[in-house]
């Protein structure tokens, strides 16, 4: 019989900043900014949106890898989530809307503890950088969909995410946790939709 999951979102969730966004303030046309406020609004898929933003985008993976493990500061308490979600008995999956080369470098030993790892990839070309989407996962809206993810694995299983494109796990989770004042924090009380919203994942952790 398989095992519930603790599923965690990357981006603002296991780290404390968006780290995409922040590679995209630095490296990219600050025209990159409406882009991500039309995805906000609902005008654009964030597939769309992120073929837009990154093209945009001018760095080598070197300097975008350098500047990610600058700004990628994890959330205290991710350590003891793992550790207390694994001996629980939860398989821990990390799903995110989010590009593998800068969450293999800021997670670096720990990701090998998770049992499945959901997320884009991306293709460098010197100083550009063309995303590549994961698939099998996707709805209208994102490209890996916390909502999908959730349909996928065993009753019982819990969310933990903060932004925009983890709205989807809304109503799919049997435990929802959410980053105090995020998008996600909000969209679930706006729906009336169980939530707990914490700071440190240590709260996470001892929630469960």
């Amino acid at each position: 019989m398989q095992a519930p999951s603790l599923i965690l979102d990357f981006d603002g969730t296991s780290t404390l900043v968006d780290v995409g966004d922040a590679l995209c303030a630095r490296f990219a046309d600050p025209s990159w900014l409406e882009i991500d406020r039309r995805y906000a609004r609902g005008e654009l898929s964030l597939p769309e949106a992120q073929r837009q933003m990154w093209g945009l985008f001018r760095a080598t993976r070197e300097e975008a890898m350098a500047y990610a493990l600058e700004v990628g500061a994890l959330r205290p308490g991710l350590d003891v989530l793992l550790d207390r979600a694994q001996s629980l008995g939860y398989a821990l999956r990390l799903a995110s809307g989010g590009f593998d080369f800068y969450i293999q470098a800021i997670l670096g030993q720990r990701l090998a503890r998770f049992a499945s790892v959901h997320c884009n990839s991306a293709r460098f070309e010197g100083a550009r950088m063309a995303p590549i989407f994961a698939e099998g996962l996707g709805c209208a809206r994102c490209a890996v969909c916390k909502g999908e993810v959730l349909a996928r694995a065993a009753a019982g299983s819990i969310f933990v995410g903060d932004g925009h494109s983890d709205t989807c796990a809304i109503g799919k989770a049997s435990r929802l946790f959410a980053v105090r004042s995020g998008r996600l924090h909000r969209a679930a009380e706006e729906q009336g939709e169980p939530v707990t919203a914490f700071e440190d994942l240590a709260e996470v952790a001892a929630a469960l």
